[in-house]
Protein backbone atom coordinates (compact mmCIF):
# COMPACT_ATOMS: atom_id res chain seq x y z
CA UNK A 1 0.00 0.00 0.00
CA UNK A 2 1.37 3.48 -0.79
CA UNK A 3 0.76 6.49 1.12
CA UNK A 4 0.55 9.85 -0.67
CA UNK A 5 3.36 12.21 -0.82
CA UNK A 6 2.47 15.08 0.73
CA UNK A 7 5.04 17.62 2.17
CA UNK A 8 2.55 19.00 5.29
CA UNK A 9 1.53 15.35 6.30
CA UNK A 10 5.21 13.97 6.20
CA UNK A 11 6.17 17.10 8.26
CA UNK A 12 3.51 16.92 10.82
CA UNK A 13 4.54 13.19 11.20
CA UNK A 14 8.58 13.93 12.04
CA UNK A 15 7.23 16.77 14.29
CA UNK A 16 5.65 13.49 16.99
CA UNK A 17 8.43 10.92 15.93
CA UNK A 18 11.04 12.49 17.63
CA UNK A 19 14.48 10.47 18.82
CA UNK A 20 14.96 9.75 22.13
CA UNK A 21 17.73 10.10 24.64
CA UNK A 22 18.18 7.88 27.63
CA UNK A 23 21.29 9.31 29.52
CA UNK A 24 18.85 11.51 32.25
CA UNK A 25 20.16 9.78 35.69
CA UNK A 26 17.62 12.20 37.81
CA UNK A 27 14.32 11.07 36.94
CA UNK A 28 12.24 8.97 38.85
CA UNK A 29 8.82 7.21 39.08
CA UNK A 30 8.92 7.68 42.64
CA UNK A 31 10.46 10.82 44.43
CA UNK A 32 7.97 11.23 46.59
CA UNK A 33 8.42 8.14 48.60
CA UNK A 34 12.13 10.01 50.08
CA UNK A 35 9.26 11.32 52.95
CA UNK A 36 8.33 7.93 53.53
CA UNK A 37 11.84 7.20 53.94
CA UNK A 38 12.31 9.67 56.49
CA UNK A 39 9.64 8.30 58.34
CA UNK A 40 11.33 5.10 58.29
CA UNK A 41 14.58 6.51 59.64
CA UNK A 42 13.30 8.16 62.38
CA UNK A 43 11.71 4.95 63.73
CA UNK A 44 14.82 2.91 62.60
CA UNK A 45 12.92 0.76 60.67
CA UNK A 46 15.24 -1.74 59.79
CA UNK A 47 16.41 -2.12 62.79
CA UNK A 48 13.44 -3.33 63.81
CA UNK A 49 13.31 -5.76 61.60
CA UNK A 50 16.95 -7.29 61.90
CA UNK A 51 16.02 -7.24 65.90
CA UNK A 52 13.04 -9.68 65.30
CA UNK A 53 14.43 -11.60 62.24
CA UNK A 54 16.86 -14.10 63.13
CA UNK A 55 17.79 -15.36 60.71
CA UNK A 56 21.49 -14.22 58.96
CA UNK A 57 23.23 -14.68 55.63
CA UNK A 58 26.83 -15.54 55.36
CA UNK A 59 28.93 -12.41 56.89
CA UNK A 60 29.96 -11.52 53.32
CA UNK A 61 26.80 -11.43 52.32
CA UNK A 62 26.08 -8.10 50.03
CA UNK A 63 22.12 -7.92 51.72
CA UNK A 64 21.20 -9.30 54.83
CA UNK A 65 17.44 -10.00 55.52
CA UNK A 66 16.33 -6.79 56.81
CA UNK A 67 17.75 -5.16 53.64
CA UNK A 68 15.82 -7.75 51.76
CA UNK A 69 12.79 -7.10 53.46
CA UNK A 70 12.81 -3.54 53.72
CA UNK A 71 13.37 -3.82 50.10
CA UNK A 72 9.68 -5.90 49.33
CA UNK A 73 8.07 -3.53 52.09
CA UNK A 74 9.07 -0.86 49.70
CA UNK A 75 7.97 -2.38 46.51
CA UNK A 76 4.40 -3.61 47.77
CA UNK A 77 3.75 0.11 49.15
CA UNK A 78 4.87 1.72 45.71
CA UNK A 79 2.86 -0.83 44.15
CA UNK A 80 5.69 -3.52 42.50
CA UNK A 81 2.96 -6.20 43.76
CA UNK A 82 5.50 -8.97 41.85
CA UNK A 83 8.93 -9.98 41.95
CA UNK A 84 9.49 -9.53 38.29
CA UNK A 85 8.02 -6.04 39.06
CA UNK A 86 11.23 -5.73 41.04
CA UNK A 87 13.64 -4.75 38.49
CA UNK A 88 11.51 -1.91 37.25
CA UNK A 89 12.07 -0.44 41.09
CA UNK A 90 15.52 -1.34 40.86
CA UNK A 91 16.07 0.78 37.36
CA UNK A 92 14.39 3.74 39.14
CA UNK A 93 17.00 6.15 39.29
CA UNK A 94 15.88 8.56 41.81
CA UNK A 95 14.73 5.30 44.07
CA UNK A 96 18.06 4.65 43.64
CA UNK A 97 19.59 7.60 45.26
CA UNK A 98 16.87 7.41 47.93
CA UNK A 99 18.51 3.69 48.86
CA UNK A 100 22.05 5.17 48.28
CA UNK A 101 22.24 2.67 45.39
CA UNK A 102 22.23 -0.49 47.46
CA UNK A 103 19.30 -2.93 46.00
CA UNK A 104 18.32 -6.27 46.01
CA UNK A 105 17.55 -8.18 42.80
CA UNK A 106 13.97 -10.25 42.43
CA UNK A 107 16.22 -13.34 42.52
CA UNK A 108 17.60 -12.09 45.69
CA UNK A 109 14.43 -11.73 47.56
CA UNK A 110 12.94 -15.05 46.19
CA UNK A 111 15.70 -17.02 47.73
CA UNK A 112 15.13 -15.39 50.42
CA UNK A 113 11.79 -16.73 51.17
CA UNK A 114 12.84 -20.11 50.61
CA UNK A 115 16.01 -20.20 52.86
CA UNK A 116 14.00 -18.22 56.22
CA UNK A 117 13.08 -21.05 58.41
CA UNK A 118 9.52 -22.03 59.64
CA UNK A 119 9.81 -19.84 62.57
CA UNK A 120 10.00 -16.81 60.36
CA UNK A 121 5.98 -16.73 60.19
CA UNK A 122 5.99 -16.05 63.64
CA UNK A 123 9.24 -13.83 63.60
CA UNK A 124 7.32 -11.48 61.44
CA UNK A 125 4.26 -11.53 63.28
CA UNK A 126 6.45 -10.54 66.16
CA UNK A 127 7.54 -7.53 64.21
CA UNK A 128 4.37 -6.50 63.13
CA UNK A 129 3.56 -6.30 66.85
CA UNK A 130 6.49 -4.09 67.94
CA UNK A 131 5.68 -2.19 64.55
CA UNK A 132 2.47 -1.17 65.86
CA UNK A 133 3.60 -0.76 69.69
CA UNK A 134 5.94 2.02 68.36
CA UNK A 135 3.17 3.40 66.81
CA UNK A 136 1.37 3.21 69.52
CA UNK A 137 4.22 5.16 71.68
CA UNK A 138 2.56 8.63 69.96
CA UNK A 139 -0.64 8.48 71.11
CA UNK A 140 -3.25 8.40 73.42
CA UNK A 141 -4.41 4.93 74.96
CA UNK A 142 -7.52 4.27 72.86
CA UNK A 143 -10.42 1.17 73.32
CA UNK A 144 -10.77 -0.32 69.67
CA UNK A 145 -13.34 -2.87 68.16
CA UNK A 146 -11.84 -5.67 65.81
CA UNK A 147 -13.58 -6.65 62.79
CA UNK A 148 -12.97 -10.18 61.13
CA UNK A 149 -13.80 -11.65 57.79
CA UNK A 150 -12.10 -14.21 55.56
CA UNK A 151 -12.16 -13.94 51.65
CA UNK A 152 -11.23 -16.78 49.24
CA UNK A 153 -8.47 -16.49 46.81
CA UNK A 154 -8.03 -18.58 43.79
CA UNK A 155 -4.70 -20.13 42.78
CA UNK A 156 -3.84 -20.44 39.20
CA UNK A 157 -1.06 -22.75 39.95
CA UNK A 158 0.16 -25.79 41.70
CA UNK A 159 0.71 -24.16 45.06
CA UNK A 160 0.89 -25.74 48.04
CA UNK A 161 -1.95 -25.65 50.94
CA UNK A 162 -4.32 -24.46 48.54
CA UNK A 163 -7.72 -26.89 48.23
CA UNK A 164 -10.82 -26.63 46.02
CA UNK A 165 -13.10 -25.22 48.97
CA UNK A 166 -16.32 -23.15 47.86
CA UNK A 167 -15.02 -20.57 45.58
CA UNK A 168 -18.02 -18.41 44.17
CA UNK A 169 -16.04 -16.71 41.36
CA UNK A 170 -14.17 -19.52 39.73
CA UNK A 171 -15.71 -22.66 40.68
CA UNK A 172 -13.66 -25.76 41.41
CA UNK A 173 -10.58 -24.05 41.15
CA UNK A 174 -8.42 -24.57 44.15
CA UNK A 175 -7.67 -21.69 46.33
CA UNK A 176 -6.39 -20.70 49.73
CA UNK A 177 -8.58 -18.97 52.48
CA UNK A 178 -7.24 -15.24 54.40
CA UNK A 179 -8.86 -14.66 57.25
CA UNK A 180 -8.04 -11.27 58.85
CA UNK A 181 -8.04 -8.72 61.30
CA UNK A 182 -8.56 -5.16 61.18
CA UNK A 183 -9.28 -2.34 63.83
CA UNK A 184 -12.50 -0.49 63.10
CA UNK A 185 -12.22 2.77 62.08
CA UNK A 186 -8.04 3.45 62.02
CA UNK A 187 -7.09 0.30 60.29
CA UNK A 188 -4.21 -1.22 61.00
CA UNK A 189 -3.74 -5.14 60.60
CA UNK A 190 -3.64 -7.09 62.99
CA UNK A 191 -2.97 -10.24 62.31
CA UNK A 192 -3.96 -12.81 59.12
CA UNK A 193 -3.80 -16.35 58.47
CA UNK A 194 -3.48 -18.47 54.59
CA UNK A 195 -5.20 -21.60 54.89
CA UNK A 196 -6.61 -23.98 52.67
CA UNK A 197 -9.60 -23.22 50.73
CA UNK A 198 -11.79 -26.28 52.19
CA UNK A 199 -11.56 -24.05 55.76
CA UNK A 200 -14.29 -22.81 57.28
CA UNK A 201 -14.14 -19.13 58.53
CA UNK A 202 -14.94 -20.62 61.81
CA UNK A 203 -11.78 -22.96 61.39
CA UNK A 204 -9.44 -21.97 64.83
CA UNK A 205 -10.74 -18.70 65.06
CA UNK A 206 -10.61 -18.73 69.03
CA UNK A 207 -6.88 -18.99 68.40
CA UNK A 208 -6.72 -16.31 65.82
CA UNK A 209 -8.54 -14.45 68.45
CA UNK A 210 -6.39 -15.52 70.84
CA UNK A 211 -2.95 -13.86 69.01
CA UNK A 212 -4.63 -10.52 67.70
CA UNK A 213 -5.21 -9.75 71.35
CA UNK A 214 -1.23 -10.24 71.90
CA UNK A 215 -0.59 -8.35 69.12
CA UNK A 216 -2.24 -5.14 70.73
CA UNK A 217 -0.20 -2.53 71.96
CA UNK A 218 -0.36 -2.05 75.74
CA UNK A 219 -1.93 0.89 75.52
CA UNK A 220 -4.95 -0.48 73.24
CA UNK A 221 -7.94 -1.99 74.57
CA UNK A 222 -10.16 -4.38 73.15
CA UNK A 223 -13.70 -3.19 73.31
CA UNK A 224 -15.61 -4.92 70.95
CA UNK A 225 -15.35 -7.78 68.25
CA UNK A 226 -17.78 -7.94 65.01
CA UNK A 227 -18.17 -10.49 62.11
CA UNK A 228 -20.23 -12.07 59.60
CA UNK A 229 -22.42 -15.21 60.10
CA UNK A 230 -19.42 -17.30 59.03
CA UNK A 231 -18.19 -16.86 62.78
CA UNK A 232 -21.80 -17.35 64.51
CA UNK A 233 -20.59 -20.29 67.05
CA UNK A 234 -21.76 -20.50 71.33
CA UNK A 235 -17.92 -21.53 71.53
CA UNK A 236 -16.90 -17.67 70.43
CA UNK A 237 -19.34 -16.10 72.22
CA UNK A 238 -18.80 -17.82 75.38
CA UNK A 239 -15.75 -16.71 74.92
CA UNK A 240 -16.21 -13.43 74.87
CA UNK A 241 -18.71 -13.44 77.42
CA UNK A 242 -15.95 -15.17 80.24
CA UNK A 243 -12.99 -12.76 79.06
CA UNK A 244 -15.15 -9.54 79.08
CA UNK A 245 -15.29 -8.65 75.41
CA UNK A 246 -18.03 -7.07 73.74
CA UNK A 247 -19.79 -8.89 70.56
CA UNK A 248 -22.12 -8.13 67.78
CA UNK A 249 -21.78 -11.34 65.57
CA UNK A 250 -24.43 -12.20 62.74
CA UNK A 251 -26.40 -15.19 62.86
CA UNK A 252 -26.60 -18.19 60.41
CA UNK A 253 -29.90 -18.08 59.79
CA UNK A 254 -30.45 -22.22 60.82
CA UNK A 255 -33.69 -23.39 61.83
CA UNK A 256 -33.70 -22.57 65.12
CA UNK A 257 -32.74 -18.91 64.83
CA UNK A 258 -36.18 -19.50 61.75
CA UNK A 259 -38.10 -19.88 64.81
CA UNK A 260 -37.31 -17.31 66.81
CA UNK A 261 -38.09 -14.92 63.92
CA UNK A 262 -41.73 -17.00 63.58
CA UNK A 263 -42.11 -16.46 67.40
CA UNK A 264 -41.54 -13.10 67.27
CA UNK A 265 -43.84 -12.46 64.46
CA UNK A 266 -46.79 -14.62 66.07
CA UNK A 267 -46.44 -12.63 69.22
CA UNK A 268 -46.01 -8.12 67.57
CA UNK A 269 -47.48 -7.14 71.22
CA UNK A 270 -44.70 -8.74 72.70
CA UNK A 271 -42.14 -8.56 70.65
CA UNK A 272 -42.76 -4.89 68.09
CA UNK A 273 -41.00 -3.88 65.14
CA UNK A 274 -39.70 -0.39 65.55
CA UNK A 275 -39.83 0.75 61.78
CA UNK A 276 -35.88 2.51 61.27
CA UNK A 277 -36.54 3.58 57.78
CA UNK A 278 -38.72 2.64 54.52
CA UNK A 279 -36.74 -0.75 54.42
CA UNK A 280 -35.66 -1.87 57.45
CA UNK A 281 -37.82 -2.45 60.99
CA UNK A 282 -36.18 -3.90 64.12
CA UNK A 283 -37.19 -6.08 67.09
CA UNK A 284 -35.30 -7.60 69.95
CA UNK A 285 -35.60 -10.94 72.21
CA UNK A 286 -33.89 -13.25 74.83
CA UNK A 287 -34.15 -16.83 74.31
CA UNK A 288 -31.18 -19.52 74.01
CA UNK A 289 -31.07 -22.02 71.17
CA UNK A 290 -31.74 -25.82 71.74
CA UNK A 291 -27.78 -26.74 71.95
CA UNK A 292 -26.47 -23.80 74.08
CA UNK A 293 -26.36 -23.59 78.02
CA UNK A 294 -27.70 -20.08 78.09
CA UNK A 295 -30.35 -17.44 76.86
CA UNK A 296 -28.74 -14.38 74.52
CA UNK A 297 -29.63 -11.21 73.03
CA UNK A 298 -31.01 -11.45 69.06
CA UNK A 299 -31.46 -8.33 67.26
CA UNK A 300 -34.48 -9.05 64.71
CA UNK A 301 -33.96 -7.14 61.19
CA UNK A 302 -36.41 -7.20 58.94
CA UNK A 303 -36.55 -5.99 55.49
CA UNK A 304 -39.48 -4.86 53.57
CA UNK A 305 -39.11 -5.66 49.50
CA UNK A 306 -42.26 -4.49 47.19
CA UNK A 307 -43.41 -7.56 45.49
CA UNK A 308 -43.54 -7.93 41.76
CA UNK A 309 -46.34 -8.81 39.19
CA UNK A 310 -45.81 -11.46 36.44
CA UNK A 311 -44.26 -8.54 34.27
CA UNK A 312 -41.57 -7.87 36.85
CA UNK A 313 -43.49 -4.35 37.62
CA UNK A 314 -43.03 -3.67 41.77
CA UNK A 315 -46.36 -3.77 43.60
CA UNK A 316 -45.85 -0.59 46.58
CA UNK A 317 -48.83 -1.81 48.34
CA UNK A 318 -48.07 -5.33 48.63
CA UNK A 319 -44.64 -6.42 50.53
CA UNK A 320 -42.25 -9.31 50.92
CA UNK A 321 -39.78 -9.46 53.41
CA UNK A 322 -35.83 -10.90 54.33
CA UNK A 323 -34.83 -11.47 57.64
CA UNK A 324 -31.61 -11.09 59.48
CA UNK A 325 -30.33 -11.43 62.81
CA UNK A 326 -27.73 -10.31 65.12
CA UNK A 327 -26.33 -11.93 68.16
CA UNK A 328 -24.82 -9.67 71.44
CA UNK A 329 -23.84 -8.86 74.72
CA UNK A 330 -23.72 -5.42 74.06
CA UNK A 331 -27.54 -4.54 76.24
CA UNK A 332 -26.48 -0.74 76.70
CA UNK A 333 -27.03 -0.49 72.86
CA UNK A 334 -30.61 -0.43 71.46
CA UNK A 335 -31.56 -2.91 68.80
CA UNK A 336 -31.55 0.22 66.25
CA UNK A 337 -27.79 1.39 67.24
CA UNK A 338 -26.79 -2.92 67.00
CA UNK A 339 -28.18 -3.06 63.87
CA UNK A 340 -25.93 0.41 62.83
CA UNK A 341 -23.18 -0.52 65.03
CA UNK A 342 -22.58 -3.86 62.99
CA UNK A 343 -23.49 -2.10 59.71
CA UNK A 344 -19.91 -0.54 60.12
CA UNK A 345 -17.96 -3.50 59.65
CA UNK A 346 -19.19 -3.82 56.16
CA UNK A 347 -15.85 -1.35 56.15
CA UNK A 348 -13.28 -4.42 56.08
CA UNK A 349 -14.71 -5.59 52.97
CA UNK A 350 -12.99 -2.58 51.43
CA UNK A 351 -9.93 -3.13 53.64
CA UNK A 352 -10.24 -6.70 51.79
CA UNK A 353 -10.48 -4.91 48.24
CA UNK A 354 -7.90 -2.34 49.44
CA UNK A 355 -5.75 -5.67 50.31
CA UNK A 356 -6.00 -7.73 47.28
CA UNK A 357 -6.37 -4.55 44.67
CA UNK A 358 -3.25 -2.22 46.21
CA UNK A 359 -1.19 -5.08 48.05
CA UNK A 360 -1.95 -8.05 45.45
CA UNK A 361 -2.99 -10.23 48.93
CA UNK A 362 -4.93 -12.57 46.69
CA UNK A 363 -1.62 -13.46 44.32
CA UNK A 364 0.19 -16.43 46.17
CA UNK A 365 2.29 -17.00 43.11
CA UNK A 366 5.28 -19.24 44.77
CA UNK A 367 4.79 -23.04 44.68
CA UNK A 368 5.92 -23.00 48.59
CA UNK A 369 3.02 -22.57 51.04
CA UNK A 370 5.65 -21.03 53.68
CA UNK A 371 7.24 -18.50 50.74
CA UNK A 372 3.66 -17.64 50.37
CA UNK A 373 2.85 -17.02 54.05
CA UNK A 374 6.29 -14.96 54.76
CA UNK A 375 5.26 -12.92 51.64
CA UNK A 376 2.02 -12.34 52.67
CA UNK A 377 3.15 -11.32 56.48
CA UNK A 378 5.92 -9.06 54.65
CA UNK A 379 3.02 -7.26 52.94
CA UNK A 380 1.13 -6.87 56.10
CA UNK A 381 3.70 -4.98 57.64
CA UNK A 382 3.85 -2.92 54.42
CA UNK A 383 0.63 -2.39 55.02
CA UNK A 384 0.57 -0.89 58.59
CA UNK A 385 3.81 1.12 57.59
CA UNK A 386 1.80 3.45 54.92
CA UNK A 387 -1.33 2.89 57.27
CA UNK A 388 0.83 4.68 59.96
CA UNK A 389 2.55 6.93 57.55
CA UNK A 390 -0.80 8.34 56.06
CA UNK A 391 -2.12 9.03 59.07
CA UNK A 392 0.66 10.44 61.35
CA UNK A 393 2.38 12.66 58.47
CA UNK A 394 -0.34 13.13 55.49
CA UNK A 395 -2.91 16.39 55.98
CA UNK A 396 -6.50 14.70 57.72
CA UNK A 397 -8.41 14.87 54.43
CA UNK A 398 -5.64 12.18 53.11
CA UNK A 399 -6.10 9.78 56.13
CA UNK A 400 -8.86 7.73 54.29
CA UNK A 401 -7.55 7.34 50.78
CA UNK A 402 -6.74 3.84 49.88
CA UNK A 403 -3.36 3.13 48.52
CA UNK A 404 -4.27 3.15 45.02
CA UNK A 405 -5.19 6.79 45.24
CA UNK A 406 -2.28 7.46 47.43
CA UNK A 407 0.08 6.25 44.44
CA UNK A 408 -1.88 8.53 41.90
CA UNK A 409 -1.73 11.54 43.87
CA UNK A 410 1.54 11.20 45.85
CA UNK A 411 4.19 8.17 46.00
CA UNK A 412 4.07 7.96 41.83
CA UNK A 413 4.31 11.73 40.30
CA UNK A 414 7.32 12.08 38.43
CA UNK A 415 9.95 14.24 39.71
CA UNK A 416 13.87 14.89 39.01
CA UNK A 417 15.99 14.27 42.36
CA UNK A 418 18.75 16.39 41.92
CA UNK A 419 21.70 17.87 43.51
CA UNK A 420 23.39 16.20 46.16
CA UNK A 421 23.58 16.26 50.57
CA UNK A 422 22.53 19.74 51.51
CA UNK A 423 21.63 20.72 48.14
CA UNK A 424 20.04 17.74 47.53
CA UNK A 425 15.98 18.64 46.08
CA UNK A 426 12.92 17.46 44.17
CA UNK A 427 12.09 19.18 40.55
CA UNK A 428 8.00 18.14 39.89
CA UNK A 429 5.90 19.54 37.67
CA UNK A 430 3.42 22.66 39.01
CA UNK A 431 0.84 20.68 41.36
CA UNK A 432 -0.93 22.59 43.41
CA UNK A 433 -2.16 19.78 45.91
CA UNK A 434 1.44 17.91 45.90
CA UNK A 435 2.92 21.42 47.13
CA UNK A 436 0.44 21.50 49.58
CA UNK A 437 0.80 18.06 50.81
CA UNK A 438 4.56 18.09 50.75
CA UNK A 439 4.93 21.28 52.94
CA UNK A 440 2.44 19.99 55.70
CA UNK A 441 4.65 16.71 55.56
CA UNK A 442 8.03 17.72 56.03
CA UNK A 443 6.93 20.09 58.80
CA UNK A 444 4.92 17.04 60.36
CA UNK A 445 7.95 14.68 59.82
CA UNK A 446 10.55 17.47 61.70
CA UNK A 447 7.78 17.70 64.35
CA UNK A 448 7.32 13.95 64.87
CA UNK A 449 11.40 13.72 65.12
CA UNK A 450 11.74 16.22 67.79
CA UNK A 451 8.93 13.85 69.78
CA UNK A 452 10.67 10.88 69.30
CA UNK A 453 13.88 12.94 70.58
CA UNK A 454 12.24 13.95 73.75
CA UNK A 455 10.29 10.56 74.58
Amino acid sequence: MSLPQNNNKINSFNKFNIPAKFNNNTVSNVPSFTYLEAAKSIIDFKSLISNNISYRKASNATFQPADIIDFMVDGSILGYSRFSHFENLRQDAGYLKIKEFNVPSEKVCRDLLKALPEESRNELRKLNKDLLSLMAKNQAPREVILDFDDTVCTVFGNQEGSANGYNPRYKGRPSFKEKVAIISKTDELLNLTLEEGTHHSNHEFLKFLESCIETLPETWYLKRIRADRGFFDQKNFRYCEDNGIEYIIKAKMQNGVKKIIDYANENPDQYPWVKIDNTFSVTEIRIPLKSWDRERRFVLIKKSLPKCNKKGQMLFEEFTYEYQAIVTNVDYLTAEEVFNDYNQRCNIENKIDELKEGFAFDQNTQINHKCNELYLLIKMIAFNLNNWFKRTFLPKNMHHHEITTLRRIFYRIAGNICGSGWYKHIRYAPNELLEKTIEHLRTALINFRKQMILN
